[in-house]
């Protein structure tokens, strides 16, 4: 089904429920929730940084355990934005642990990592996307899309 267009104030056409960031990346006007789970305080500030600019509303914890924790809490997020590598449990099996949980959030492997050999663990963990760091607001507001039109 098609979405109804409607024009922005560049004259450009925008699917129904997106707009433009001042940056010129599209967004959504459904409200997201991510989780950063990175154990690099730059990174996560940074890739906080990057979904907020998109408009969604983000958190982020420095381990895996800490994210089970949450996510045990009865927090709810639409995107799971996980490193590769963690302190104590690593986000393959970060993401298994979620998955037996029964979270069906958006799973993404954010890593700096060859994946390539390792890509049937993490596919069989239950990861959605791999995405090579650094995360970009093009990539948010593509993944965004899917989600929207889902």
């Amino acid at each position: 089904m098609e979405l109804p267009s409607k024009i922005n104030n560049n004259g450009k056409s925008l699917k129904q429920g997106f707009s433009r960031s001042r940056n010129g990346d599209l967004i959504t006007n459904r409200k997201f929730t991510a989780l950063v789970v990175d154990s690099d305080p730059f990174i996560q500030i940074l890739e906080k940084a990057i979904l907020e600019s998109q408009g969604v509303e983000t958190q982020y914890v420095g381990s895996g355990i800490d994210a089970l924790d949450l996510l045990a809490s009865g927090e709810n997020f639409d995107i799971i934005a996980i490193a590769w590598v963690l302190p104590k449990m690593n986000g393959v099996e970060t993401t298994r642990q979620i998955r037996v949980m029964g979270i069906c959030s958006k799973m993404l492997v954010v890593t700096v990592c060859d994946i390539e050999r390792d890509k049937q663990a993490i596919l069989d963990a239950g990861v959605d996307e791999f995405i090579e760091k650094p995360l970009t607001p093009k990539k948010i507001a593509s993944i965004m899309r899917e989600m929207q039109n889902a």
